[in-house]
């Protein structure tokens, strides 16, 4: 090897390790840079030429090495695993976020809510049993039902609330969907322009975990770097260029205000893909509102059949009062109190109904109920006495105010199978449903909130898996840069040995 040989080998050294230790040092600048990919800096030996195959030719022959590739630690198997973890994750945890609201209501069904009024009424009934013509007694058996109407009212309200805010949070969650979509194309036109760096690339993954929060996406790669990403199969983002946006639409038609998914085209923004759309999302905190709001999952609660179940409730508790108010079976008949010309109280044919729609039609919902409003102001209306005339052989039935069979009617009514609990029909008390429901949404929360650790902990695993091996690892670029430090100074002490031994044979000549 001649010493022009020897001097151009160690000063490509020099540079190698001069490149070597910039992409270490850049590698330490970013280590706390979210999804920045490390390299590593891959060596080959310089091509050699040679006429014949002896050892001293290819000795002679020999010309160093030189920085052949740069490495960048992508696994996209590994990444696409993360993405899909990440929307499992989400998903549960959206469903944990939206049934932990739904649990609270459960202390307004239980024991401290709706179920405590309704066993005062009963109490009230008891009462009214026992003085059937006190109107102080009358008025506390009123006020009692009174309460439980209000209650089915104000938790009614709590359920429209839930559903006003998931409605919001979906829309707030569609929102940031498009921010991220655009986002993603500006980082593709950065990443074009660059030529492809380990930030603009950094940043283009970071989006892409960021969009598999709300929903599921797929992509692939572009020989410019660039990303095209799709969802449902359809290309919303090509590289460089947007082609859909994401579209909510709320069905204020559909009592339960039901919501679904469509794509949106930027050109024409009138052409609306919705077909398959909200179908496909399968995770994603997207799909934990769907299944929330429009109550496709039948495995756990949801809003809207939590108020259709207290709608029913609420619907069978003031059926079955006005049927023991208005009671008439062509036998006996039930009787209220008025008075008779002389200002005594005598029983009178009950017309009045106990309980009136707010709206004024037959509809008995939790939140169009109310006390019917000559009652409200004249307790004497309830219908505490039944009267069958074959027991009065003739005589005055009028005058029999100390009746109370029809109030032990309405305190039958605690035992009465008028609600329906799992796959049965009216086969619980109204006290039996709301403690079933009460416990279900506390059942269903628990099992999402498992769901939602386990997926959270498969998420976790993969973050961690893919950061160790896409990430910066201090103590591995420390040995590096040492390693890479003592080469360049190897090198530089080669260089200046050569250059010596060179200035000395110069001397001699």
């Amino acid at each position: 090897m001649s010493l022009n040989q020897s001097m151009n080998i160690a000063l490509g050294s020099i540079r190698n390790h001069q490149y070597a230790l910039s992409v270490v040092s850049q590698n330490i600048a970013n280590l706390n840079v979210e999804n920045y990919h490390k390299q590593r800096v891959n060596f080959a030996t310089n091509e050699y030429t040679s006429d014949c195959d002896s050892v001293l030719s290819t000795i002679r022959g020999m010309n160093g090495a030189s920085i052949s590739s740069l490495s960048n630690y992508i696994d996209n198997g590994k990444f696409k695993n993360l993405l899909n973890s990440k929307s499992d994750a989400d998903y549960y945890n959206t469903l944990a976020n939206q049934l932990s609201g739904l649990e609270d209501i459960s202390d307004d069904l239980g024991e401290g809510g709706l179920n405590a009024l309704l066993n005062e009424f009963f109490k009230a009934s008891g009462a009214l049993e026992q003085m059937p013509s006190d109107i102080s007694t009358r008025e506390q058996f009123v006020n009692a039902a009174q309460n439980v109407v209000d209650k089915f009212g104000d938790i009614s309200a709590k359920y429209d609330k839930i559903k006003d805010n998931s409605i919001e949070e979906a829309k707030t969650a569609t929102d940031n969907v498009n921010k991220l979509l655009e986002e993603l194309v500006e980082i593709n036109k950065a990443h074009i322009k660059n030529g492809g760096t380990t930030t603009t690339q950094a940043q283009i993954n970071t989006i892409l975990e960021e969009l598999s929060t709300y929903i599921p996406i797929t992509t692939d790669t572009n020989q410019n770097g660039s990303v095209n990403l799709y969802i449902n199969g359809i290309n919303v983002v090509e590289g460089a260029k947007q082609r859909y946006s994401l579209d909510l639409k709320v069905d204020k038609d559909d009592i339960n205000n039901t919501i679904s998914f469509g794509l949106k085209s930027i050109e024409n923004p009138d052409y609306i893909i919705t077909k398959g759309v909200t179908e496909s999302l399968t995770k994603g905190s997207l799909k934990g509102y769907v299944d929330f709001l429009n109550g496709e999952n039948s495995s756990f609660s949801n809003v809207n059949s939590l108020k259709a179940s207290l709608n029913s409730a609420a619907n069978a508790f003031c059926t079955e009062l006005n049927k023991i108010q208005n009671y008439d079976d062509g036998k006996s008949f039930a009787a209220s109190i008025t008075t008779d010309n002389d200002g005594n109280l005598i029983l009178e044919k009950a017309t009045t109904p106990f309980i009136d729609t707010i709206d004024g039609t037959n509809d008995f919902r939790a939140d169009n109920i109310k006390i019917n409003d000559d009652i409200l102001s004249n307790p004497y209306k309830v219908s505490a006495a039944r009267i069958n005339l074959d027991d009065f052989n003739g005589s005055d039935w009028t005058k029999a105010i100390g009746n109370s069979d029809n109030a032990i009617e309405f305190s039958a009514l605690q035992n009465k199978n008028i609600c329906s609990v799992g796959d049965g029909v009216n086969n619980a008390t109204l006290s039996q449903f709301l403690i079933h429901s009460a416990s279900k949404s506390g059942g269903d929360l628990n099992k999402i909130n498992s769901k939602a650790k386990t997926y959270n902990d498969i998420y976790q695993t993969d973050a961690n898996n893919y950061a160790n091996l896409i990430g910066v690892n201090l103590d591995e670029e420390l040995s590096d840069m040492i390693r890479y430090q003592r080469a360049f100074e190897a090198s530089a002490r080669v260089f200046t040995t050569v250059n010596d031994l060179m200035g000395t044979i110069l001397s001699m000549v």
